[in-house]
């Protein structure tokens, strides 16, 4: 589990929206299941950062697919006509990829984990830099500053430090460090730079700690405590750099580093539904609903919504969904992806007139998005199927 981050190696900005490439065939191309639904949700109305949230995937194992997705030749950015290394058929085999190959589903598909996990063994030598991996920066780069010390332990990061798991001290001090500052009061110390840092240094702290505190480098491994902590930290990294990056809060950062700065209601919003989305993704429905519904009454969004219906479908809360995806459809009347999900609550509460009258509706809406448009034809032809049976 992991925030989005404000940029993705191979992508650029998640602030924009990709489209799928013309003529792009997922058969020939020999997409997996997970890959195939990410690439449906992919229409060129929603930015990289809302469709990575919205499949219902872990975040990182989203990112991965995108990138794939990105490197076949499947997509292509805003100003491309086409893909800058062209449509290629010939992919990595899913095996090399995803762990398991989960079938997507219309609206909550089922989340799998990835396995690029790296172990990072015990290490003599404290304190060092987290992790073993060499900075891509050159050796005059000075790495990211936490103080490694801990002063003023409590009991709870004491007995951290004592576990029989598979972090080194120094990686543990880390983390223990960085959750201190994980409140977001003072976004620089977090990223371990100077306040007032330039952007190049801000980039390189960055990038240099979500490589080294990435929750899925340790996937697999016995991490004790730690394996709530380091997905907390990654997630305050991201949000840190997020802020620190974006021009208008970077200077209120720097106007008063360590100052608590007040949240908008916007952003109080995003907060809510990125805890939302995930305790979805980690099986408590019921948890998460209740945070969507807190979302939605703060920043009424339509992806607040979409996601708050796919959510309630799988706690088995049809009537819910179907209140959810009426007000997605009705913020955004265009987009076939909520017309869709609006018939699978239908379809999930036993209303297939209903179901079927949307499908309908929403194979007349105009969509870039041929796989999009296969699932609404696919959708309508099994309502109608079970309407013939009913």
């Amino acid at each position: 589990m992991s925030a989005v981050p404000a940029e993705i190696a191979g992508i650029g900005s998640t602030q924009q929206k990709l489209r799928v490439s013309p003529g792009f065939d997922p058969l020939k191309a020999g997409l997996d299941p997970q890959e195939y639904f990410v690439l449906s949700r992919i229409d060129g109305s929603q930015s990289v950062r809302d469709v990575l949230l919205t499949t219902g995937l872990p975040v990182d194992r989203a990112i991965a697919i995108v990138q794939k997705l990105r490197a076949v030749g499947a997509l292509v950015a805003p100003g491309e006509s086409r893909p800058p290394n062209g449509v290629v058929t010939q992919v990595m085999p899913a095996s090399q990829t995803s762990r398991t190959a989960v079938p997507p589903m219309p609206a909550a598909p089922i989340p799998s984990r990835t396995t690029s996990a790296t172990r990072t063994g015990p290490s003599p030598v404290a304190p060092r830099r987290l992790g073993s991996s060499p900075a891509p920066a050159a050796a005059s780069e000075p790495a990211p500053e936490h103080d490694l010390s801990l002063p003023g332990m409590t009991p709870a990061e004491m007995a951290a430090l004592r576990e029989d798991i598979a972090l080194d001290d120094a990686t543990r001090r880390r983390v223990l460090a960085m959750a201190r500052l994980a409140d977001g009061h003072d976004p620089w110390a977090l990223l371990g730079v100077p306040s007032g840092a330039d952007a190049r240094t801000l980039k390189r702290a960055y990038f240099k700690l979500s490589k080294e505190i990435h929750p899925d480098r340790y996937f697999g491994q016995k991490l004790g405590s730690f394996s709530a902590r380091v997905p907390v930290v990654f997630e305050a990294l991201s949000r840190a750099y997020a802020r620190l990056t974006n021009p208008e809060r970077a200077a209120s950062a720097g106007a008063n580093a360590r100052a608590e700065q007040p949240q908008t209601p916007q952003e109080y919003a995003a907060e809510l539904f990125e805890r939302a989305c995930q305790l979805e993704i980690a099986g408590e429905h019921l948890e998460a609903m209740k945070l969507f519904a807190a979302a939605v009454r703060v920043d009424p969004q339509p992806r607040y919504f979409r996601r708050a219906a796919s959510c309630a479908l799988a706690a088995r809360q049809p009537k819910t969904a179907v209140e959810y995806a009426k007000k997605a459809h009705s913020l955004a009347p265009n987009d076939p992806s909520s017309a869709r999900l609006l018939a699978a609550a239908f379809r999930a509460a036993g209303k297939l007139a209903d179901a079927e009258e949307v499908l309908v509706m929403a194979m007349a809406l105009k969509s870039e998005n041929d796989v999009l448009t296969a699932e609404l034809r696919h959708d309508l032809a099994e309502v109608r199927r079970l309407l013939a049976h009913s």
